[in-house]
């Protein structure tokens, strides 16, 4: 992880189905790893600067919205929809960009956006 990557805490009802949610349907890295040598967890790569760690345990500093960036929101949607996820809101655009948003099946919540500045110079 570089010196400004992003780490996210993810509460998760169950670690098998979060495991298979996020390799199989997002197709996301994970690898199972132990949290201060005692809490089972999975590590989850979102992409070059976004790491999730999900576990069953509450955490202080957890989160169940994240941000996901993208090149290309349109592509990603595609991807993921064809991978059975399913979008909450399809590609909109927002002051920000061009976003659309899906749930794991943990009810967390995932926003992918293409940031995109619309004020011509």
């Amino acid at each position: 992880m570089s010196p400004c990557g992003k780490l996210f805490y993810v509460r998760v009802k169950q670690l098998n189905d979060a495991w298979a949610f996020y390799a199989n349907c997002l197709g996301m890295a994970t690898e199972a790893t132990m949290l201060h040598g005692e809490e089972k967890g999975i590590l989850v790569k979102a992409d070059e600067e976004t790491n999730i760690f999900l576990s069953e345990r509450k955490h202080q500093n957890q989160t169940n919205k994240i941000v996901l960036n993208s090149d290309d929101c349109l592509e990603e949607y595609c991807r993921l929809k064809s991978r059975g996820v399913i979008f909450k809101k399809t590609p909109s655009y927002l002051s920000e960009g061009l976003s659309a948003e899906f749930s794991d099946p943990s009810g967390n919540d995932f926003i992918i956006l293409e940031e995109r500045n619309y004020n011509e110079d």
